[in-house]
């Protein structure tokens, strides 16, 4: 079997910056060899010359919508119901394209409705497009009353169809929610225990019991799936970590003690402040001459009171800021993902994320551990021949031209990613190579 070799690449390993003159060979879909030591190529084998240019292995995004994409406006009381099944489908199919495209050889998803998840990891499976390795995320349990709840403000319309969402109260109810979406193919489940992380600001209460979030984690674990947490609030990310959650998304008013139930459990955090910066972003922008801020839970409300939400929201985020140097000092496991799909953040533009957590003070060569190591990581046992570079592992592989442990702007052009291997398969070659010869 003929191997793919790449020589005089920085290589990063996942972890850290290999020695110059590090070697990597592939064959089949593993990596063979990942050292400086003398290596011998043989008849046939493909040679890439990476001088200049930097490998490292496949990114993961952690917190992936699928459905989220382009739509025709369609106004709808619950996510999910803006376009048809076959439609949101398409927009899933293109989703992993982009992200594929920038070197993202791993989603993990964060809800969607109507299987989408599943219905795509069994498209790419097949070869009907392609895509990274995906994750399933079954749709979003919630509580009666948190505000997503499309009910809230909809409960006249009687739907049925709930979207991406999926009511569930009690312990039973999240059991058997569960049990049902795991076994039509789902292998993390998303609950949703607090409200907050985007336009409201952060209540003192949970949508969910601790005897609940601690039932839903059971019942997941038990079926060897994982689970992840809409989580903003401070009791929240405390009871979440202590019932065993995997990955708590958004951590926004995490203190100290959040910070030690965290690391006990050995959870994830995705802080996701991609969406916090646009957000607020557009608020604080918002000329009121225009008409009311467009951005709320759907309840009236003066100008005087969206003024005073969004201040609220504004609080949140600096707090939520000002614990980043304390999370990255006490070793927390940090991933990448966020909302994208909407117009402040379309899909494939994850480079954007990444420059934020540059601004708020995270070197480039540690968010390139996030993207990698960290996200292999976080799925547990399925993620161990992922996200790193070494003998043995996974070929999921990207080369990006110029050195991103410095600088993580280069992942904003496509171009700047010319080649991509996922399970040791050639998904994108800008490059030339050259065959040894027999």
């Amino acid at each position: 079997m003929s191997r793919t070799v790449f020589r005089n690449a920085r290589v990063f390993d996942g972890q850290d910056l290999l020695p110059a003159g590090t070697v990597v060979a592939v064959e089949g879909n593993r990596i063979t060899h990942a050292d400086a030591a003398r290596f011998k190529e043989k008849p046939g084998d493909r040679v890439y010359d990476l001088t200049g240019k930097t490998l490292m292995p496949g990114m993961f995004q952690c917190h992936f919508h699928t459905g989220f994409g382009p739509d025709a406006g369609n106004p709808s009381p619950y996510l999910g119901l803006n376009m048809p099944p076959a439609y949101l489908g398409m927009v899933a199919a293109k989703n992993a394209q982009l992200a594929l495209n920038v070197g993202v050889t791993s989603i993990i998803g964060s809800s969607n409705g109507d299987l989408l998840d599943v219905c795509l990891k069994e498209a790419i499976l097949l070869g009907l497009t392609k895509g990274p390795r995906v994750t399933p995320c079954t749709r979003e349990l919630i509580a009666s009353g948190d505000s997503a709840d499309g009910d809230n403000r909809a409960w006249f319309m009687g739907i049925r169809n709930h979207g991406l969402i999926r009511r569930a109260d009690g312990p039973e109810a999240l059991r058997q929610a569960i049990r049902e979406e795991v076994g039509r193919g789902c292998e993390i489940v998303k609950i949703s225990i607090s409200d907050g992380h985007g336009s409201q600001p952060i209540p003192d209460y949970n949508y969910y019991s601790e005897t609940e979030i601690r039932a839903a984690v059971e019942a997941a674990h038990s079926r060897k799936a994982l689970i992840r947490a809409h989580c903003p609030s401070r009791v929240g990310i405390i009871e979440a970590a202590r019932a065993g959650v995997d990955i708590i998304d958004h951590a926004d008013l995490i203190d100290e003690e959040g910070i030690e139930a965290v690391l006990e459990a050995d959870a994830a955090i995705t802080p996701s402040y991609l969406w916090s910066e646009r957000f607020l972003g557009f608020a604080e922008s918002w000329n009121y001459d225009m008409g009311n801020f467009p951005i709320g839970n759907g309840f009236p409300e003066s100008r005087a009171r969206t003024v005073a939400r969004l201040a609220a929201v504004r609080r949140d985020f600096e707090h939520t800021a000002s614990m980043m140097p304390k999370l990255r000092a006490a070793g927390v496991r940090m991933l990448l993902g966020d909302d994208y799909g909407f117009a402040m953040m379309p899909h494939g533009d994850y480079a954007s994320e990444m420059e934020v957590y540059v601004k708020h003070g995270v070197p480039p060569i540690e968010l390139l551990r996030w993207a990698t190591a960290n996200g292999a990581d976080a799925l547990r046992e399925r993620g161990r021949e992922l996200g790193r570079i070494g003998k043995g592992k996974l070929a999921d592989l990207v080369v990006v031209a110029g050195d991103p442990t410095q600088d993580v702007s280069l992942f904003r052009n496509p171009d700047h990613i010319p080649l991509v291997l996922k399970d040791g398969v050639v998904e994108k070659d800008l490059l030339t190579h050259s065959v040894v010869a027999a």
